[in-house]
């Protein structure tokens, strides 16, 4: 009964809105209609999408697709591409990370089942500003868009510098979250610029962002922050009418520290050491365990900093020894030739970048490691250098046949990381005691101190992973052709066929020493003809245009994600862990069968767009995170198979001048087809993170307000229960939930405009991950509770001159 009244109370708020829309804008709607007289008919407007590498109607290509324009950007408020995907149809992001189609494969929060590319890049740029359309692709897209497009592919089209007009323009954003203790900002800013007529002109954006962190470390009264900017320029060089060269420079920095989850566990007791002065004792002190009791969850139970306000909210809290930081930099160059007719018939276009990315953050693990006795933590200082390269011939005629082929090159290394991991352990005397007590005498693995002054002349360091030597490389070449037969009677049907061949070769070669992996070091080396793989991936479709404004279509395609190296061979302390027997060295790709039909067009004379599409997709030697509990290491295995059936549709409706119904809803039905015990999967289970449904509905009223355009916008999402992870337990399922979101802005003169925006109107929890550090119920594990915003109200004020 209480779902049913949920329901009731949201619909009434959103067409409550909907009526104080239409009131506030019903002066303008009769004066647009008078004004229109017998003229023109309301309709809604074509979109143009290049989702097949060249420019298209929407209702032509042959596949299900979401596009959002720059006026849908800016009205809905979307900052960065999680926000697009929330509406979507079909589409999960619990842990920021797209997944579509049901495609989650396992245990991992980020199973890296869809590809981004910006402006053709393989590159996953995720901020909304200064972006001309997002286009999301359902179903693989392997023979066009390659690696990792098996669930779909995100296109990201930026706005390109404008030859003739100068430009300057940028936004500020203020955004205050309930229970968050400041007020986040966002600062955006960009300008255009031509250097010479017609021929070169520059565009640069910029953002800074900054915002605390929302979790509150109750032991070092820290909540922690989310930094983050960047830097966009790029040139165009109109070398002659058909010849653009656009030459790019992508500078990013993002710094965060603190935790995103809240630990909900109760542990009910927890290690203590004793301690007892002894100068003949080992660092100058006898140890001796002792298990205090205590009620409650983990602060409650551990204690909190006395500099803590007492009225702190518990629900977002941890109790951790440390708080850890992650710090990452980015630099990209691209390069884009557009050549038309480089012979009759036929463009040519060059995509082409490199960049250089570094990592460097601190992990704490002092629960998992030392049961918060002592503090011990791993850096990490991992990057790579990238090479991309794509380069394709395509026609331009205009006649029945049209044809795509290229080839493809990606090029990855990870360097040589003699400091890729370390883990240290605190050097007073006293923890030092109690290292060697818990890890030496208790668990028999050794004195830490003495292994880390004989192994690395550093006795604060217990374990290193060396990188020698990590490497990955994809070449591949793809085609795809469409033929249209024209119809007096029936319309158009168009047939396409494509396909794509690719070799990947990867090497690696590392060694891991220390407390967890033994008397020596363990060395692992994969290279030569057992780092390499090859294969091909086929698409067929057909299509029938009965009118120019409307189509049905059906997919077979295939898609598939690259296999690779695991690294290190498991430590010592894994060897007996129950998932360790499904470990390999290398790792296969996997492959993905797509079966889908589809309907899309106009209808009601041009006044409602729909989209939609049935799929079954069939997925064999799915690639899994394999964890191992026992030493908290992981690994990636062929683990299963799948299957995952749906329905997705998506509409827009011109109900009157200025107003526009949105409803988006899909049904996902993803489950295993063969036991996976690695993972804990049994054929019939539900995939992982993957909602059973979601819905989308906004209504949009745009009008008049004291002679300005505003508008005013109501939104209603739902998201069904999802489980985090196999073999799970009742308490890591996800509930399903429904949130409203209602927003205006109006235009304050032709060169401003000010907006407002309330997400989560009504406050309500969104649990987007949960999961249990362990299967078992071992008191001492994590409850990771992973919430989504709170009730957030935004104000953003844009400005162009």
């Amino acid at each position: 009964m209480t779902n049913h009244l949920t329901y009731r109370r949201h619909a009434r708020m959103l067409l409550g809105g909907v009526a104080l829309a239409s009131v506030m804008g019903s002066t303008a709607t009769v004066s647009a209609q008078e004004a229109s007289g017998d003229g023109e008919e309301l309709s809604l407007e074509e979109i143009v999408v290049t989702s097949r590498k060249r420019q298209e109607m929407l209702v032509e290509v042959p596949m299900n697709i979401t596009a959002v324009n720059a006026k849908e950007i800016l009205k809905r408020n979307l900052i960065n591409k999680e926000d697009v995907y929330r509406t979507v149809a079909g589409a999960a992001n619990p842990r920021g990370e797209l997944i579509l189609r049901g495609l989650s494969g396992g245990n991992d929060s980020t199973p890296n089942t869809s590809s981004s590319f910006t402006d053709d890049i393989p590159y996953d740029f995720d901020d909304l500003f200064d972006i001309e359309r997002v286009e999301v692709l359902r179903g693989p897209q392997g023979t066009l868009y390659g690696s990792n497009a098996i669930g779909g592919t995100v296109r990201i089209i930026t706005n390109k510098p404008r030859l003739n007009e100068v430009e300057a323009f940028g936004a500020a954003v203020f955004e205050n979250e309930k229970n968050r203790p400041d007020v986040g900002t966002t600062v955006y800013a960009g300008v255009n610029v031509p250097l010479m007529d017609d021929k070169l002109a520059a565009r640069v954006t910029g953002k800074v962002a900054d915002r605390s962190g929302k979790i509150l470390n109750t032991q070092t009264a820290d909540y922690g922050y989310e930094k983050d900017m960047y830097v966009r320029a790029q040139m165009l060089w109109q070398a002659n009418p058909e010849t653009e060269i656009v030459l790019g420079y992508v500078h990013e920095r993002s710094k965060t520290k603190g935790y995103e989850y809240a630990d909900r566990s109760r542990p009910g007791y927890y290690y203590e050491a004793l301690l007892t002065e002894n100068p003949d004792a080992l660092y100058g002190y006898d140890v001796a365990l002792d298990f205090p009791s205590c009620s409650g969850e983990r602060p409650e139970c551990r204690g909190v900093n006395d500099s803590i306000n007492p009225d702190y909210n518990p629900k977002f809290a941890v109790w951790e020894s440390l708080d850890p930081w992650t710090d990452n930099m980015m630099d990209l160059v691209t390069l884009r030739v557009d050549k038309e007719n480089i012979f009759k018939g036929a463009d040519l276009v060059y995509a082409g970048s490199w960049r250089r990315f570094d990592h460097e953050s601190l992990d704490n693990w002092s629960r998992s490691d030392a049961n918060d006795m002592f503090k011990t933590w791993i850096t990490n200082d991992d990057g790579h250098k990238r090479w991309t390269h794509e380069i394709r011939l395509q026609s331009n005629t205009a006649g029945a046949f049209d044809w795509t082929i290229g080839g493809f090159y990606d090029s990855v290394d990870y360097g040589n990381r003699p400091d890729g991991q370390w883990q240290y352990h605190a050097s007073d005397n006293k923890s030092r005691a109690i290292a060697a007590y818990l890890w030496g005498y208790y668990w028999g693995l050794g004195d830490p101190s003495e292994i880390g002054a004989r192994l690395y002349g550093d006795d604060t360091k217990n374990y290193n992973y060396n990188q020698i030597e990590l490497k990955s490389r994809e070449m591949a070449v793809f085609g795809e052709a469409s033929y249209r037969l024209e119809t007096e009677a029936a319309g158009a049907f168009e047939f396409t066929a494509g396909l794509r061949y690719y070799d990947l070769k990867d090497t690696e070669h590392s060694i891991v020493s220390g407390i967890w992996i033994g008397d020596e070091p363990s060395e692992s080396e994969t290279r030569g003809e057992d780092g390499k793989e090859n294969g091909t991936r086929k698409k067929f479709g057909v299509s029938w245009m009965p009118s120019d404004e409307m189509s049905i279509f059906a997919i077979y395609s295939e898609g598939y994600r690259p296999g690779g190296n695991n690294g290190p061979t498991p430590p010592a302390d894994c060897r007996n862990d129950e998932n360790v027997g499904s470990y390999v060295n290398r790792y296969n790709s996997d492959k993905i069968k797509n079966y889908e039909v589809g309907f899309k067009g106009f209808l009601m004379d041009r006044r409602l767009q729909v989209s939609s599409a049935v799929y079954q997709i069939d997925w064999t030697g799915v690639q899994t995170s394999v964890y191992m509990p026992t030493c908290g290491f992981s690994y990636t295995a062929n683990a299963a198979s799948a299957r995952s059936r749906g329905v997705e549709f998506e509409s827009t409706a011109l109900l009157m001048e200025g107003l526009t119904l949105s409803v988006n809803a899909s049904y996902t039905d993803s489950k295993m087809t063969s036991d996976a015990p690695a993972i804990g999967a049994e054929k019939g289970d539900d995939m992982t993170m993957v909602p059973k449904y979601n819905y989308y509905i906004a209504l949009d009223k745009e009008f008049d307000l004291f002679s300005k355009e505003a508008s005013v916008r109501a939104e209603l999402a739902g998201y069904g229960s999802y489980k985090s992870h196999f073999d799970v337990l009742d308490s890591d399922t996800s509930p399903r939930y429904e949130v409203v979101n209602v927003s205006g802005s109006v235009n304050v003169n032709e060169n401003v405009r000010l907006s407002l925006y309330v997400n989560n109107l009504l406050n309500t929890e969104i649990i987007e991950y949960k999961r249990s550090r362990y299967r078992s119920e071992w008191a001492l594990g994590e409850k990771y509770f992973y919430y989504g915003a709170e009730r957030t109200v935004s104000l953003r004020l844009d400005f162009t001159f």
